[in-house]
């Protein structure tokens, strides 16, 4: 079945233009089949949404949402694990009535029987545990790391470089192992030049520099990381 949907959601007979929601769902169902912790998952979703937050500008956000939502009803229609895997990342990653509508979708799948594998209940569950700054000593752009933990234990850090040349925006991101282990502890001769913060300060200031970044120019123009994990980040440090 997974690799089933995996080809349909690549099939070039699909043509220049297939319906975004079957091509969408279809895509979305493969992909689930595939992951196998939380973190690879709301990368997935971050992927597939284009824009975070629920008013972005330059977005026909009514557009995204009338999309986004009949996706929703179409996983629900499957009723499958991957369509509730999909769904519980949708809830996670997703802000406003997309985050509403999938979170609802999947409780009532997971109401009516349909099992989600074991790790999915990390899903949405990472809380900062520790935080880095790196400042440049010719502007105010600095380099932000945050440490995430999931309840089993699992770690990763997000990294975010907010420049000052974009007015406060961020530039690109990143996502790595635990602070200590990607660069390095404090006795470590080779590590990077880190300070220490407090996490909810390091996340109030990529959320600020998120509100700050042009969605448009980030999806369409920028560096290829904003695409990739600019909606996972706002819903990380979101309000």
């Amino acid at each position: 079945m997974a690799r089933r949907r995996a080809v349909h959601a690549s099939d070039p007979a699909l043509g220049d233009g297939p319906d975004p929601v079957a091509h969408n769902t279809d895509v979305l169902l493969a992909q689930s089949s595939s992951v196998d912790n939380a973190l690879h998952l709301e990368w997935v979703i971050s992927r597939f949404l284009p824009c975070w937050g629920d008013r972005p500008a330059g977005f026909n956000i009514e557009f995204v949402e009338a999309t986004t939502l009949a996706i929703i009803n179409e996983l629900e229609r499957t009723g499958d694990t991957p369509a509730l895997v999909a769904l519980r990342g949708l809830a996670s990653v997703g802000s406003g009535r997309i985050a509403e509508e999938s979170a609802a979708a999947a409780d009532r799948l997971a109401a009516g029987g349909v099992i989600a594998p074991p790790w999915a209940s990390q899903i949405g569950q990472a809380t900062a545990v520790d935080a880095r700054i790196m400042r440049n000593d010719e502007d105010e752009s600095v380099g932000v790391l945050v440490e995430y933990a999931y309840p089993h234990g699992e770690r990763h850090t997000l990294a975010a470089f907010i420049a000052d040349d974009m007015g406060g925006a961020v530039k690109f991101m990143g996502l790595m192992k635990a602070i200590d282990d990607a660069c390095g502890d404090d006795n470590d001769d080779d590590a990077l030049p880190l300070q220490p913060i407090a996490t909810d300060r390091a996340e109030r200031l990529i959320r600020k520099a998120l509100e700050a970044t042009d969605q448009v120019y980030a999806r369409f123009d920028g560096d290829p990381s904003m695409r990739e994990f600019g909606a996972l980040a706002w819903s990380r440090v979101r309000p």
